[in-house]
Parts: structure tokens; sequence; C-alpha cells
């Protein structure tokens, strides 16, 4: 990594651009790195066999060196739950600095993986003000869906850079804790080199309604319900832990945390004081079936249809603690992820199946989004006021929207940058420009092992679901290396067995004729198994129009 000269910074995305979550962003200034995110996004249904999805960073790995700290946003898995993947790669050295909740947050997963003792956590407050080498950072609160959510005023010698994390404008929060819109004000008094914005939700006009409306239509769907009130929602929604809570309190319901992160993270959040739980209103999930239906109240994981989580298996018939009855009442705090849709509504139609009454956003207002609309990115961006504009943490059409609506509100094209992931992005206060790139991307992991998935392997599955695999055993003598035996033919998902011979003789013949005259210049099995695949593979290419995985034995007798 080359030094830079004083008064430049550079800016380097190494997720959380083209996509929602997975968000790593890198700032540059001299021969100092500082790091702000580092999180993950859940596979999309392609992604076969892959429960995690992670930011690549080889390239911080090599410069890790240079890194001056970690700093965390808030607390939710798109923006911590990488750490116990990356940390170990940095060699456990570099300091995390995040808010109370989010650092409770991320020490559970630490935890999982025996790294709490490694690694440095180190907590920071609103009226922080972070040294971090040549970074001078402040803590900007804002509003969120989770409690201890902050932008970043990233301070240096080339300027200051506001990093807004996720937010929205609530005038209500459940906490009652505002964006601290005045403080935003006077750093922007200051100047602000560049804006690096959320846009999750910039196709959306208007402001975000307050979540205390999803507490208002918790209340009463908790005391209309007729039975049980099973609520899914994210394992990191404090705010909709406490609502439920204090519904259930008030309609005399016991509230039971189903699943690992569900139980932990509300464990935690009431020993730190972010969630208030009365005495006697918890009990355990073994004890739920031991109360009458109608004050059961139960809080799960699964509301993006994760087929490993509380609702999902419900869904299923196969959890152990909940099984659905007629009387149930299912709720759905949440949104769907964008890839996610189908595997919701897979569910939801289960449940519906087994005679619960499901309630999702569409039915009533049961979710409200963390992260702000249109008008309230453009007052942010207004009262920023940057030089420069960069939008993140969105899929291609936002970013591209939210950079129109920058240029119709004055900004010159060229000071504004959509940018791809691993783009080297230099300002200064003369020009911003893409000087160069890095290597990025998405490392894939089987979230039962940790270990990665090689996109060469998640290609083959891919081929396997859409084209299924034919296998082929060809015996050959092994001094003379004629064809004595086969081919025989297996497959699955390819085409019909019983109804293929026709279809089979034809790629027999194909196989004797690549083979006629073998023992004249035997070929290395390697060699023969290639020209065996390559020539079947062009075969049923033609014959059904599908390119299966094949799979050659060939046995010398």
């Amino acid at each position: 990594m080359e030094t830079l000269p004083p008064g430049k910074l550079r800016f380097i995305p190494l997720g959380g651009i083209g996509e929602i979550g997975k968000n790593l962003y890198v700032y540059q200034v001299l021969d100092q790195l500082l790091v702000v995110d580092c999180g993950l996004k859940f596979p999309d249904e392609k992604m076969f066999g892959v429960d995690l999805v992670l930011p690549d960073v080889r390239w911080l790995v090599e410069n890790r060196a240079s890194i001056q700290a970690i700093v965390i946003t808030h607390g939710h898995e798109d923006h911590i739950g990488a750490l116990s993947f990356v940390l170990p790669q940095l060699g456990n050295s570099v300091p995390v600095y995040g808010p109370a909740l989010a650092l409770g947050l991320a020490k559970n997963r630490l935890g999982e993986k025996r790294l709490l003792d490694k690694v440095k956590l180190i907590e920071y407050s609103a009226d922080d003000v972070l040294q971090l080498g040549h970074f001078v950072v402040e803590p900007i609160r804002v509003s969120h869906s989770i409690p201890d959510s902050f932008a970043l005023a990233v301070r240096t010698h080339a300027g200051t850079v506001v990093h807004t994390g996720d937010f929205k404008l609530d005038q209500t929060p459940v906490d009652g804790l505002l964006f601290d819109i005045p403080k935003l004000a006077r750093i922007a008094e200051e100047g602000v080199l560049a804006i690096v914005s959320d846009t999750t939700n910039v196709e959306r006009t208007g402001y975000v309604p307050s979540e205390r409306i999803v507490g208002q239509t918790f209340d009463r769907v908790i005391s209309e319900a007729p039975g049980r009130v099973i609520i899914a929602s994210f394992a990191s929604q404090i705010h909709r832990m406490q609502m439920a809570v204090d519904s259930s309190k008030k309609y005399g319901r016991k509230i039971a945390a189903i699943g690992r992160s569900m139980a932990q993270n509300m464990d935690m959040a009431a020993a730190l004081g972010y969630l208030s739980v009365p005495e006697g209103i918890r009990m355990r999930a073994d004890d739920i079936n031991s109360n009458k239906p109608e004050q059961v109240t139960i809080l799960t994981t699964g509301s993006q249809g994760e087929p490993l989580a509380g609702l999902s298996r419900m869904a299923g018939g196969d959890h152990r603690q909940v099984t659905i009855q007629k009387g149930d009442t299912v709720v759905l705090s949440s949104s769907p992820i964008p890839g996610n849709e189908s595997a919701v509504w897979s569910v939801v139609n289960r449940l519906f199946a087994l005679g619960a009454n499901v309630i999702y956003d569409a039915l009533m207002p049961v979710h409200v989004s963390g992260h702000g609309y249109s008008d309230e990115l453009k007052l942010v961006l207004n009262i920023t006021n940057p030089q420069y504009v960069i939008p993140v943490h969105g899929e291609r059409r936002m970013l591209h929207l939210y950079s129109k609506y920058a240029q119709e509100m004055g900004w010159l094209p060229e000071d504004v940058f959509v940018l791809e992931l691993g783009d080297v992005l230099e300002l200064d206060t003369e020009k911003g420009e893409v000087v160069d790139r890095v290597p990025s991307g998405a490392v894939l992991i089987d979230g039962d092992t940790g270990q990665e998935i090689h996109e060469l392997v998640l290609r083959d599955r891919q081929f396997l679901a859409n084209d299924g695999f034919v296998n082929v055993v060809v015996v050959l003598d092994s001094e003379t290396s004629e064809l004595i035996g086969g081919p025989e033919f297996l497959s699955r998902g390819c085409f019909y067995m019983d109804s293929a011979d026709e279809l089979l003789s034809e790629a027999a013949e194909v196989v004797e004729k690549l083979l006629e005259g073998e023992g004249d210049a035997p070929r290395e099995p390697e060699a023969l198994q290639g020209d065996i695949r390559n020539v079947l593979k062009k075969f049923f290419e033609k014959r059904v129009g599908r390119r299966p995985v094949i799979l050659v034995s060939v046995m010398r007798v």
C-alpha cells in the first residue's frame, strides 16, 4: 500500500456497494487505515448450501499492520456479523470500537468462536472523541431500529467525512433518544469533504413512520388474540422485544424467547439496561405448554424464512417446544430482505395451512423500517452540505437514484460517486477520482463447519440444481486399453432413466466412437476422463438442451 501525500484521503468499499448488507468500508490517510463496520449478509436462494456471505478482506489482511481500528456504527449483523471471521485473519490485534449494545451483541458471536479473550473491544458513547492514529472519530447519535446507533464524523487532515451508518429521523423513538441533528449541523458548519450515506429506502418518498406504531399494533394484537402470540423478528430488535414485553405484561401474558440468539440477546440487553423485563413475566421455553395459550407470548427468530430458525421449524412441524395449533397468532415483525421473499412466503403459507392467523406488514403495521425514506436522506444531505457525495448500503438502482437526487439538489455529476466494490476513490479539496482497484467480492461460508465454500463448488451445485448429473462408467482392458464393459449410465435430475433408452444408446455410441483405437495410443486416465466428459456435455446439450454435471469413471481390469 502506497503512502498518500498530505491532503489526500482514500475511501475503499469492500462491502455494502450494490447490495444490502456485508458492510465494510476502509478509509486511508498517509500510511494508515481505518475500517468502519464489519458485517455479513445472508445468501439468496441460488446459493445452495451457503449459510453466510462475508466480505473478501484479502487486501486488508495484506495491510493489517496499517489498520488503526475497526469502528462499529451499530449492532445489526450486517455491520458486526463478520467480526468473528475477519479478526482472526488480522491476527486479533486490531482494536474494535463500538457502542455498548453493539459490543454486547458481538461478544455473543465472538464467544461462540472462543475469541473473547483474544480480541480488544472498546466501548464508545455519544460524547466521546476517538483518537485513532491520524483519524479523529466523533460519534453522532442517530435513530434506527436498534438502540445505540451512530453516524461517524471521521476527521482527517484532508477533511471531514460524515459516515451516516443506518439512520432514520424518528421524532418519537421508543427509547426517547433523537437523531442528534444539532451535532451534525455543528460539524457541517466546519465544512464536510464527503458524505457516505445509507440509501436503502431511497425509492420510498416521505418519512418513515415512527417505531411506536409497531408498539400500538403489538398492543392490539396481544389484547385481542384468542391464543398464543408468536412474534418473529431479528434477534437484535431490542425495541421490538421491549414493546412485546410491555404489551404482554399489560394483558397478563408471560413471555418466552425461542432460539439461542433471541434468548442470549434478551439476557444481554436486560443486563446492560437496554431492556426492562419485569420480574415474573419471563418464562422458560420448556414451560410454554404448561401455561394457558391466552397467557403466552413467544419471541422467535426466522422472520426471513431461514430454514433452521425457530419460525421455520414451527411451520415445518419439527420444533421441539412449539407446535403450531389453531388459535395461534403469528406476527412477522419484519420485511423480507431482497432475495428472501420466496422463503418468507413459503413459511407464511405453511403457517396458514396449520391453522395459525398470520399477520404481516401488508395487513397491519407490524414493522417499520430502520432506514430513512428519500426526504430524510435529502434532509441529511442538505444539512451536511458536503463537497462530495458517496451513496452506499444499497443495491445498484438505489445508489443511482440517490445519485440522481443529489444532482437534482445541485451537486455536480463529477462530485457524486457511484462506486463498485474494491474501487479506490481518492479525494482532496480539488477533485475526486477512482485511481485504483483492490481485490474484493464475497466469501461464502458453510455455517455448520465455518469453512469457506469455493465459488466452483457453488457453481457445481447450481448446475446440479438446474441440469442434474450423469455418471458414466467404462471398463477398459488393462493391457490393450480396449473397451470391454459399458458405457453404463446413471442420471439424476437430467432425464428420466426408465424412458431414456434411445438417448442412452446414442450417448453410448458417442463414447464408443471416442474410444475407438484407444489401444493404439492410450491416454492418461485424467485426459481420457476429460475427453469423455467433453463429448458427452456437447451431446446432452444438443439432444436435451441441458448441461449436466458429468462424472466419469474409467476402470482398467
